[in-house]
Parts: C-alpha cells; structure tokens; sequence
C-alpha cells in the first residue's frame, strides 16, 4: 500500500461536508480500512474492510470543519507505514468485531414461527 493511495483516500473523505473523527484512532482506521477495501486480493478480506470503514466513519462528529477533519486525515496518514499498516487495520478490525459481536449478544432471537 503506497502513502499515495492513502492520501488519496483521505482526500476523497473530505467533500465538504463538515465532520470531525472522535479520535487520532477513528481517523487511523478510516484511512486504512478505506484502502484496505480497495487493495484487498481476497473478496472477505475486502467486505470487512469496507464494513470497518462505514463502521469508523460513523464514528465521526458533525462539530468539526471540513479542514479540520483533512488536517487530522493528514496527521495520521503520515504516522501509517507500509510495514505497519497491516497491524493497525489487524487492530482496527479487533476493535469493529469486538463492537458487532457486543451488539449481536444484546439483541434477542426473534420468536420462533407458530407451528401448523
């Protein structure tokens, strides 16, 4: 995964809308999961990234400006390294499963159908 492709993908975040990532983590994993759904080989392997990624990118505010979230995109994409992208997203993942696997415990089975 090349710095270029993630540049590009932190600018394609910022539209203009203003929002802002509840933490330097949020952003990490906004940029990476954005990259990882594009780059990755295997079909699963890109469906989690993808689904990480909205999952993140909901995690961002409305209080921010659009410069503010870039200026924060930028920050952390200069912290991602070839070599250690695949154990941040390895993380970011960790933490998106944890997230859906508490909200699949909470809900309950839905009632079984009558029997004729």
């Amino acid at each position: 995964m090349k710095a270029i492709r993630i540049a590009a993908a932190a600018a394609l975040l910022v539209t203009g809308t203003a929002a802002s990532a509840q933490s330097a983590s949020d952003a990490r994993c906004i940029l990476l999961a954005n990259a990882y759904a594009k780059d990755a080989k295997d079909a699963n392997a890109q469906k989690l990234a993808e689904a990480a990624f909205y999952f993140y990118l909901g995690r961002i505010g409305g209080q921010a400006t659009g410069p503010q979230l870039k200026s924060l995109l930028d920050q952390q994409g200069k912290t991602i390294t070839e070599a250690a992208a695949g154990g941040l997203m390895n993380n970011c993942i960790k933490d998106f499963q944890s997230k859906v696997q508490l909200i699949q415990s909470l809900s309950t089975p839905p009632p079984a159908p009558p029997k004729k």
